[in-house]
This record gives C-alpha cells, sequence and structure tokens, in this order.
C-alpha cells in the first residue's frame, strides 16, 4: 500500500497520545499515535516486519498502523531490576557474541 507524503506537523508533547484497540475474537490490533518517538518505532517495525505491521494511514499530526498479530501487544506489571552482577554477565556474554560474529558491532564504555 502506498502512502503519499504527507509533511508531518508537530504537535506539543503534552498533546501527543498513542491508542491501541483491539478486539477480543480478531488476530490484529489498531495502533493510532501522535507521539514522535511512538512513530518513529513503529516505523521501524513496518520496515523489518512489513507482513506483521504496517501503516494505514498518515494525516501529518500522526499515524494509523495496523499490527497483524495482536499477541505482540503486551503490558507488563513491573519494571524488570537488574543487579549489577547480572548486567557485568549480560556485558560478557555480549563480547562473546560479537567477538563470535567476528567484530565489535557497536564500542560501548560502560564507564560513562
Amino acid at each position: 500500500m502506498e502512502l503519499e507524503n504527507i509533511s508531518s506537523k508537530s504537535l506539543p508533547i503534552n498533546e501527543q497520545e498513542t491508542h491501541i484497540s483491539f478486539m477480543r475474537d480478531e488476530s490484529f490490533a489498531r495502533i493510532y499515535t501522535s507521539d514522535s518517538t511512538q512513530i518513529t518505532r513503529l516505523d521501524k517495525l513496518c520496515k523489518n516486519n512489513p507482513t506483521i505491521y504496517s501503516v494505514l494511514e498518515d494525516t501529518g499530526y500522526g499515524k494509523s498502523y495496523i499490527c497483524n498479530d495482536k499477541t505482540l501487544i503486551s503490558f507488563r506489571a513491573k519494571k524488570r531490576v537488574i543487579s549489577d552482577e547480572q548486567k557485568a554477565a549480560a556485558g560478557e556474554r555480549m563480547r562473546k557474541y560479537r567477538k563470535k560474529r567476528g567484530g565489535n558491532m557497536h564500542t560501548f564504555n560502560s564507564n560513562q
């Protein structure tokens, strides 16, 4: 589906919103957002997963999307708390993964 290029009109942060709706008996979810951060996130999902996410409409103030698998929508009970030891272990796993893949994809200094 080809959308015409509509110039974005920005809204003040306190007016940016996101709505997610789905019916119990349907497998998809509709998402509308005028939040620029969520638009960026959803546009990347559309680009990388075009069979699951797609843009339905671009109003200039916001965009409407469809997610063809509503089970990808999740609500979390609490934030995950990670100890310093868990962070260090995850960092070591990532270093081993990058070395195995043949290079350091990103340089990160944790002492910043």
